[in-house]
């Protein structure tokens, strides 16, 4: 009986020891595809769309790696098949423009032959940073096993930076940094803004000798907005970027039928005074030689009582202290009186 049990035993251990040989040898068989090549994904048509040359990537941009069983005896199409795998990602430059330093795999959909197929990658993600020139990477992506033991490495060096659109008399932002490089004197230029929210959002400018800007519009409305106001209906023109500001002072027009604009800065609204509204166009007009954010609704927004926000009111002096001095002022007279009534009781 008892050499049965340890046969028995010796059977269940062969068996383990088995099975950890064979996931130690899968996990040696994950590697990056041959070519290691950085893809974009084409969410409209199912595809992965190789990055050129992979020295210019672009700012705000999500980067994929295949990963793949090198002896192809499985499919990776499920995040479980690599849970015996490791991302570990070591950045050498350029660490504040990977917006995270964490790397991780995902399953992503693929056409190919008119059929859809599933595939591992790694994927990484550049910062939206608002520089205006481009800025060296440097990273490497490692795949490991439990033990720590590499299986497979890519080294990416790179430059980050954003599209560039460039000025004429009339033109449309597809690239927020802007260069004025041929604009003739006291020529004014139209620029357009335009996205799936707003549409042909234009700004007028004398820009001769202007010098380049980041010009972007973004018009997600911010969820504190959304939180605060939840009956209202809201838009939001935001202009990103640290250098909004032209020589020249220009007309922007913010094509929105709404009662109410209002700028947003530091995440408090203040009433736009001088904006203009056009009924018969459903538009508004602002001069101003700086582009900064609107908050447009259809209703009054009005600061909870008690809170530093804006509603109608937004706008309200600071405190200078005027009535605390007046008072100190009032109380050092009754005090010098009194100093001259017991004098003279002396």
């Amino acid at each position: 009986m008892k050499k049965v049990l340890a046969l028995v035993l010796a059977g269940v251990m062969a068996a383990s020891m088995s099975v950890v040989s064979f996931a130690a040898e899968k996990v040696a068989d994950i590697k990056f595809g041959n070519e290691k090549a950085l893809y974009t994904y084409d969410d409209d048509h199912d595809k992965m769309d190789p990055v050129d040359g992979e020295t210019a990537l672009d700012a705000n941009t999500t980067y994929y790696l295949e990963v793949v069983d090198d002896k192809e005896t499985m499919p990776l199409d499920k995040l479980s098949k690599l849970n015996d795998v490791k991302v570990r990602t070591s950045i050498s430059t350029g660490s504040s423009y990977i917006s995270s330093k964490a790397t991780s795999f995902v399953i992503k959909t693929i056409k190919e032959d008119n059929a859809k197929v599933k595939k591992a990658y790694v994927s990484f993600t550049t910062a939206d940073k608002f520089q205006m020139e481009e800025q060296d990477i440097e990273l490497t992506i490692t795949l490991y096993d439990s033990n720590g033991n590499s299986t497979d490495t890519k080294d990416i060096a790179a430059s980050v930076g954003y599209d560039e659109s460039y000025a004429k008399p009339y033109f449309k932002v597809d690239g927020p940094v802007v260069k004025f490089e041929d604009i003739d004197d006291n020529d004014e230029i139209e620029i357009e803004f335009s996205n799936d929210d707003v549409d042909n959002v234009i700004f007028k400018v004398a820009a001769k000798g202007q010098k380049d800007l980041f010009l972007r519009m973004d018009t997600d409305v911010p969820e504190a907005l959304e939180d605060k106001f939840p009956s209202a209906d809201i838009t939001a023109v935001l202009f990103a970027g640290n250098n909004k500001t032209f020589k020249k002072t220009g007309e922007l027009t913010i094509p929105v039928d709404a009662k109410y604009i209002y700028s947003y800065e530091d995440g408090k609204l203040a009433v736009l005074e001088d904006a203009k509204y056009d009924d018969g166009k459903d538009e508004w007009t602002i001069k101003t030689n700086k582009l900064g954010n609107y908050i447009l609704s259809d209703t009054e927004l009005v600061a909870a009582e008690g809170e530093g926000e804006t509603g109608t009111d937004a706008e309200t002096n600071p405190d200078t202290g005027a009535n605390d001095f007046v008072g100190l002022a009032v109380a050092l007279a009754v005090v010098s009186v009194a100093g001259i009534a017991v004098a003279k009781r002396k």
